[in-house]
């Protein structure tokens, strides 16, 4: 998956065995002990559960053997909850509500890391799969992508199990183990089976978008973005083939430096930059703070647009959310020092924007490069951009409430698009309401880490994790829930009444 993560200040640490049992604590509390779940979370991160490429098989003794540690590490959980492996790797667990006729819950997360390179790995501070903790954070492959997640919604459900908490709604814990590759065995074999037992979801909550400090020039304040919207995702493949030999007696343009060229151009041959209607939103409800020359720019977008446009692209944390970008992620071609290959490859990653298609990418691509000899085709399966989700329902108020609960410092929550793409897009067809948060406060450094070298989790956020999804799960299962949607009628009304 691709996302923002991170904090910092350290806890003390409290080393207990997995093995017993996990005190009952409070998880209305922001404040939620996280000693046990610190040392279940090191332990997971020792799993060497890497995505399995499309078509490959999964390292079935990996996940075999994560999936039987979490059935030690989390006893109360699994006695209550029903257990379902999807696909010999996925996880689904199934927590029966009080009121069959509630549309049910659902929390997804994914067991499946990327690998370290291995050039990489001894610019590690600490070994990947290792899960030391150390400094006050927990170290390894997965503290931010994102066994995190796992663990603290496991934990989340056995404390409340615990302490004798029942959902009137259904809820599903769904725990992919391919995201980082498509998804399509992981979350799309657990959608296709909710899908073949009728089932309608009320709600998902993915990974996504976070609390973010210092992530926007002029705005310093923790500002909740949750992704309501995810860019599409598309693969480019570019083949150059043409004259090998021996590299003594160089052709004029042998295949790799065709490919280079094309692979410069699409560089600097960008898609324009515009705003869609999720970022119109968040970039208008965020004027205000920015300052006041960008409230009134943002009042007057038809005559300042230009200028608006250029300052986003010009960062590039907010160009993502104006431009459908290409970046090149793989590149192939040579065997040897002497010799001239006679084929060169690469493939672009493409993250599309609302409104750009297949085709559009395709004859941008193609436009861009301007060269017979360089073959553009795609890759794998291409997923569109996504269907915005609406945030004047019940289950958005929830999430914001459990956003509030957890981090009380955040008083502005605010939809925006996720540039990423999560295993949440294959529960499209289950519901309209899909939500893109992780619970974290990250600044633009620590954000960098995901998918890179020293990757690692700050206790004291990971503590908020759990008490997160203590929350939300009350909000949306249990007693809250009624209490929120009644909140959100009261606030409706009173609107109306200001508005007339």
């Amino acid at each position: 998956m691709e996302h923002f993560q991170k904090l910092l200040i350290p806890l003390i640490l409290l080393l207990l065995n997995v093995g017993q049992a996990v005190a009952v604590a409070d998880t209305t509390s922001t404040a939620i002990p996280a000693y046990p779940a610190i040392q279940k979370l090191s332990r997971v991160i020792q799993f060497e559960t890497v995505a399995p490429e499309p078509g490959q098989l999964a390292d079935a003794e990996a996940f075999t053997a994560l999936h039987d540690y979490l059935e030690d590490a989390f006893p109360a959980l699994h006695a209550r909850l029903q257990k379902d492996v999807i696909n010999q790797h996925s996880l689904l667990y199934t927590w029966h509500g009080t009121n069959p006729d509630a549309n049910p819950i659902l929390l997804s997360a994914h067991l499946d890391v990327v690998p370290v390179e291995e050039a990489t790995r001894t610019d590690w501070r600490f070994p990947p799969f290792q899960g030391l903790v150390q400094e006050g954070y927990i170290w390894g492959r997965g503290t931010m992508d994102d066994k995190y997640r796992v663990v603290a919604m496991m934990e989340a459900v056995e404390q409340l199990v615990l302490a004798g908490y029942q959902p009137e709604r259904t809820l599903y814990l769904a725990f992919g183990h391919d995201e980082e590759t498509g998804g399509e065995a992981g979350a799309g074999g657990i959608a296709a089976y909710l899908q073949d037992q009728g089932i309608r979801l009320e709600a998902v909550f993915d990974e996504g978008l976070a609390v973010a400090k210092n992530i926007m020039p002029g705005l310093t304040e923790p500002i909740a973005f949750v992704g309501t919207a995810a860019k599409g995702n598309l693969n480019l493949v570019l083949e150059v083939r043409g004259e090998g030999g021996h590299s003594s007696v160089p052709v004029d343009e042998p295949p790799i430096y065709i490919l280079s060229a094309a692979i410069k151009r699409l560089h600097e041959t960008p898609f324009p930059a515009r705003m869609t209607p999720v970022t119109k939103e968040t970039v208008a409800r965020l004027a205000g703070k920015l300052g006041g020359r960008y409230k009134f720019a943002m009042q007057h977008y038809g005559v300042f647009r230009g200028r608006v446009l250029k300052m986003l692209a010009q960062d590039r944390v907010t160009a993502a959310l104006v431009r459908t970008q290409m970046a090149p992620t793989v590149i192939g071609g040579g065997l040897k020092a002497n010799i001239l290959p006679r084929v060169a490859s690469a493939v672009i990653n493409v993250r599309l924007l609302e409104g750009d298609t297949q085709q559009r990418v395709l004859d941008h691509a193609t436009k861009a490069i301007a060269d017979e000899r360089v073959l553009v085709s795609v890759q794998g399966q291409y997923t569109p951009p996504s269907a915005v989700t609406p945030t004047d329902g019940w289950t958005y108020q929830a999430l914001t409430h459990a956003i509030e609960e957890t981090f009380p410092e955040v008083q502005t929550v605010v939809p925006a698009l996720f540039p990423g793409a999560t295993d949440a897009r294959h529960y499209a067809g289950l519901t309209a309401n899909i939500y893109r948060f992780a619970p974290q406060v990250v600044d633009r450094q620590e954000a960098k880490r995901v998918h890179n070298v020293n990757e690692r989790l700050s206790v004291e956020v990971f503590g908020k994790c759990i008490a997160f999804y203590g929350h939300l799960i009350r909000a949306t299962c249990g007693a809250e829930t009624q209490e929120i949607a009644l909140q959100e009628e009261e606030g409706s009304r009173q609107v109306a009444t200001r508005a007339k």
